[in-house]
């Protein structure tokens, strides 16, 4: 007060002295000369209080525009600041305090806002001054903030304006923490320093310069350190040399910002002169203003893995050189009608003439069409019996390779099962066998067939003629062949596959299985021919016939007659339709017949009369089986 009492007393007197040169002469009045005095003094003084009172409020100015925001500012425990566009008008003691800009108050109202932020969070600033002029009342973000110590804080930070109002209010979280608070934080740095250093894992941290500044006791005991080291290694000093190159490569592209993550693998080199392979898995640090420090990661001893790691390799390498060199041909494939592969071994080209890839891309070429077609449906029921027993198969068959040559091939596998049980597929290996084997293999195909129908074998057959005809040479009882072919199969074959021609054979021989006794049987002689051999001409033992009976009494009177009724019955029962997957088939057939009446015909004979009868040719495969 004392300062604003001498201003206004100065001024005084400098205007009693300006006065008299403005034309007042000395014998004016007393009283106006006195008025104007004062008059001037008391403008000196209103000005002196003007400038006073700026300077004792200088975060009040302009803030009555928006007196809500202002009074609403100046009461916050947050600190807070209030903007007239950019301009900062206003700004709390909690703002002055926290950001260290208590010695500045004055100057810092009235500037732009803008010069507290840092470079790299201007166009957030932007942002979000933009969303709260565009409507918004209240938007949230972050900016990194100017501290009066020359430091940048990153501050989460909320935009209030009011509305009708170009003022927009700033308000940043609460910087203090309670004692509480205070001392969990304190609870939790310390657990963190705990749990850092009984870490298993081998923690560690590099700078910029790649120098190792922080390890705990995992990556001492990993790198087998004795004692304490208070130099600063470089981080690579720990690696092989010719891995260290690539490791600071990698790190530094890290540090540059070019990576988020970085994981690798390298030989470390150990405090006793032994090599680990470590996983390093490494982050980069920034400070408080967002720049690259340095890095932090975690190094695991992944020595076992790769020794295994290997081995197994090498062993694969030993599996394929065997593979490629075995001549036969390893797969895994599904249980279909097509036989779908997953892999094939390269003894596949050997066998086939065709490559893996060719055998594993099903639009190129199916394992199936690499069967023989007489042979698909029988390779088909016999894997798919053993498989539903759980049991492995073998079995041979044939194959037409690319070239076109037939060739017989050993097939041995098994079912794969999940842990379920459930079927998943089928593995083993498929071998070309020595041409001795096709006569066994003829002989295992019949038994099959026999097995599926319930008819006699061809040998059996043959015995049982040569027994016959011993029998009938002492009692003169009859004794009949009867040869049936059905040779029309064939086109069933083209038109509708061999595998309907199979399961049509299949049924035949299940209807012949009705003659067969104690004394009559039947036979497969031929893919396309049965034989019958009728010995008990009773009526039980021809009760397949619609007129046993009259049959039975008629062989004593007419016994070729009776042969013929024979034979037509039996051309009945095979051209009767056969129905297979809602196809219905009827296949013509030729019968032969002879008869050997006194024992005094051979057999064998006997045989070749009523094949050739039926068509068949004598000097084909079968004649050379009788």
């Amino acid at each position: 007060m004392s300062v604003y009492l001498f201003a206004t007393v100065l001024l005084a007197a400098v205007a009693a002295l300006v006065i008299p040169r403005l034309g007042y002469s000395p014998g004016s009045s007393d009283l106006l000369y006195v008025s104007i005095g004062l008059a001037g003094g008391l403008a000196a003084f209103l000005l002196v209080m003007a400038y006073g009172a700026r300077r004792t409020a200088p975060r009040a100015r302009r803030a009555t525009q928006s007196p809500e925001l202002g009074a609403f500012a100046a009461n916050l425990s947050t600190p807070a600041v209030l903007l007239d566009n950019d301009a900062l008008v206003f700004v709390n003691s909690a703002f002055l305090k926290h950001a260290h800009w208590e010695s500045y108050a004055d100057e810092i109202v009235g500037m732009p806002f803008s010069n507290l932020v840092h470079p790299q969070s201007l166009l957030d600033l932007t942002a979000l001054l933009t969303q709260s002029r565009d409507g918004e009342e209240r938007t949230s973000g972050s900016l990194r903030i100017a501290y009066g110590d020359g430091s940048f804080r990153l501050h989460p930070v909320t935009a209030l304006r009011a509305r009708g109002s170009r003022m927009t209010l700033l308000q940043f979280p609460a910087p203090y923490l309670s004692a509480d608070a205070q001392r969990s934080e304190v609870q939790l740095l310390q657990h963190c320093q705990e749990a850092v250093l009984q870490l298993p894992q081998a923690l560690f941290r590099v700078d910029r310069e790649l120098r190792l500044v922080f390890s705990n006791p995992a990556w001492r005991s990993l790198v087998r350190a004795v004692g304490s080291d208070a130099e600063l290694k470089l981080f690579s000093s720990y690696f092989h040399p010719e891995d260290a190159e690539t490791l600071n490569a990698r790190v530094k592209v890290l540090l540059d910002g070019h990576l988020s993550e970085l994981v690798t693998e390298a030989r470390l080199i150990r405090a006793d002169n032994t090599t680990a392979h470590v996983e390093l898995r490494c982050h980069a640090v920034t400070n408080d203003e967002g720049i690259l420090v340095g890095a932090v990661g975690l190094a695991t001893d992944i020595s076992n893995r790769r020794r295994n790691e290997d081995a197994l390799r090498a062993s694969r390498r030993s599996l394929r050189t065997l593979l490629s060199n075995l001549r036969a041909m390893i797969y895994r494939g599904q249980n279909n009608r097509d036989w779908s592969m997953e892999f094939v071994s390269e003894g596949c080209f050997e066998l086939t003439g065709y490559e893996a890839i060719e055998l594993i891309d099903e639009s190129r070429i199916t394992f199936r069409s690499l069967i023989h077609p007489d042979d698909r449906e029988f390779v088909w029921n016999e894997v798919r019996a053993r498989v539903l027993a759980r049991e492995p198969y073998e079995l041979t068959y044939r194959i037409v390779d690319r070239s076109g040559q037939t060739k017989w091939v050993w097939d041995q596998g098994c079912g794969v099962y999940s842990a379920r049980d459930e079927l998943m597929g089928l593995e083993g290996f498929i071998v070309e066998v020595a041409r001795r084997q096709m006569v066994e293999e003829n002989a295992n195909r019949r038994l099959t067939f026999e097995h599926s129908t319930g008819l006699t074998s061809v040998s059996m057959l043959i015995d049982r003629m040569e027994f016959s005809a011993a029998i009938s040479l002492r009692t003169a009882l009859p004794c009949a062949i009867f040869a049936i072919n059905v040779g029309e199969l064939e086109q069933v074959a083209t038109r509708f596959g061999q595998d309907y021609a199979d399961r049509v054979l299949i049924e035949f021989g299940r209807r012949l299985e009705v003659t067969q006794g104690q004394l009559n049987c039947a036979a497969l002689l031929d893919p396309h021919v049965f034989v019958v051999l009728v010995v008990d001409f009773s009526a039980d033992a021809l009760g397949w016939c619609g007129n046993a009976q009259q049959l039975a009494q008629r062989m004593t009177t007419s016994p070729d007659a009776a042969l013929d009724e024979l034979r037509d019955n039996l051309r009945r029962l095979i051209e009767a339709p056969v129905r297979v997957e809602g196809h219905e088939f009827r296949v013509s057939t030729r019968v032969g017949c002879a008869s050997i009446g006194d024992g005094t015909i051979d057999p064998k004979k006997v045989l070749d009369h009523v094949l050739a009868a039926s068509g068949w040719e004598v000097g084909g495969e079968a004649g050379a089986d009788k």
